[in-house]
């Protein structure tokens, strides 16, 4: 399989969400003049980032809206579902699980942790949550293969050294400062603050 560039990827899943609104609207065409209108990215780089895949659509007509999402669907993600776990059900956490896109689709949220005992042994929005000291077993058990850190930032590289010794090799960083993990672990860092200001100044220009 060709190996994609991060851009690349984004922008593809990107993609993949449009044609599964195009289908709930039962569009069964769409040309990339139309991806781009919806998508804010040109046609000229959606066409090409396309054609990283094989060749499907046909000049002047378009691509058919199912055939193309399971292309780049089949591609990516090769059928799998991404098992996530979640550390920190607080309101951020609590809100990241009550998120319904994770009870459809690719990505699934498996399990939770926090260390509030009132706060273990319930579900919010269908996910169990259990003490933290019971990381390490309920991640192998759920065989999970992302960790979400949404914990306050003094507890982060707690959380961290948590999800290295249960495993996990990828890991979201919601806290709003750096962790330290081993060079084979994966790490995105998201600090909402980071991103509005980032706007704010790119709008400055």
């Amino acid at each position: 399989m060709k190996k994609l560039p991060r851009k690349i990827i984004t922008r593809v899943l990107l993609y993949i969400r449009t044609l599964e609104s195009l289908i709930k609207e039962k569009r069964f065409l769409v040309s990339s003049k139309q991806l781009s209108e919806i998508t804010g990215l040109s046609d000229v780089k959606i066409r090409k980032d396309i054609s990283n895949f094989k060749k499907i659509g046909k000049p002047r007509i378009g691509y058919k809206t199912l055939d193309l999402k399971r292309t780049l669907e089949n591609y990516l993600i090769q059928g799998n579902t991404v098992r996530v776990v979640l550390f920190g059900a607080g309101n951020l956490g609590s809100a990241i699980l009550r998120y319904p896109g994770f009870r459809k689709g690719n990505v699934r949220l498996v399990a939770a942790f926090d260390a509030l005992r009132r706060k273990t042994g319930k579900k919010v929005g269908g996910v169990h949550i259990y003490p933290v000291e019971r990381s390490p077993e309920i991640i192998r058990r759920c065989r999970a293969d992302i960790g979400i850190i949404a914990v306050p930032k003094e507890h982060a590289q707690e959380v961290a050294d948590f999800m290295v010794l249960s495993g996990l090799h990828r890991i979201i960083n919601f806290a709003p400062c750096p962790i330290s993990v081993p060079a084979k672990v994966q790490v995105r860092n998201i600090d909402f603050t980071i991103e509005f200001l980032s706007l704010f100044c790119d709008t400055q220009k």
